[in-house]
């Protein structure tokens, strides 16, 4: 009988030799082109050529974007409509930006809406889009959690405003 001091060792040698062979058949990745890193402490900048777009020739920006935050940091809610809104509060509880059952109710309410359902910003929105008022959308993903627990915060009073 092997006692239970040696049949560890035996274990661990066996799966130090089984990674070694794991470790020999990962490919290399070809260093041709290094990646371009960015120095701690500055912020990126997207060029134009790089923004997504979307369905209706809108642009997606980021936080990264220039000019698209405010002073506060948060983007405008302002040319957010019923079902962009009502898709971004989905958004929220979603991922646990907001708790409670307010949001949900009121998510729920603006739902309701026969105008919210036909309108492309409602999809947009359940993806974390922000309708902007020049047409473009932001992506409110890319903001820090601070910054879109605000965000979605302020989107859920904004809910709780329409009828």
């Amino acid at each position: 009988m092997i006692s239970s001091k040696y049949f560890a060792v035996l274990a661990a040698a066996g799966l130090s030799i089984s990674g070694a062979v794991v470790a020999q058949t990962v490919p290399q990745v070809p260093q041709s082109s290094p990646a371009m890193t960015i120095p701690a402490g500055t912020q990126a900048r997207l060029p134009g050529a790089h923004v997504q777009a979307v369905a209706g020739g809108k642009n997606v920006l980021s936080a990264a974007s220039p000019g698209v935050l405010g002073a506060d940091g948060l983007p405008s809610i302002e040319g957010a409509q019923a079902g962009n809104v009502a898709g971004l509060t989905y958004y929220c509880t979603h991922h646990k930006l907001v708790l409670g059952t307010s949001p949900i109710v009121a998510a729920r309410n603006i739902a309701k809406r026969p105008d919210v359902h036909s309108d492309e910003f409602y999809s947009l929105g359940g993806k974390g889009l922000l309708q902007m008022t020049d047409g473009n959308v932001f992506d409110i993903g890319t903001l820090s959690k601070d910054k879109r627990v605000t965000t979605c915060n302020d989107l859920v009073k904004k809910a709780q405003s329409f009828k």
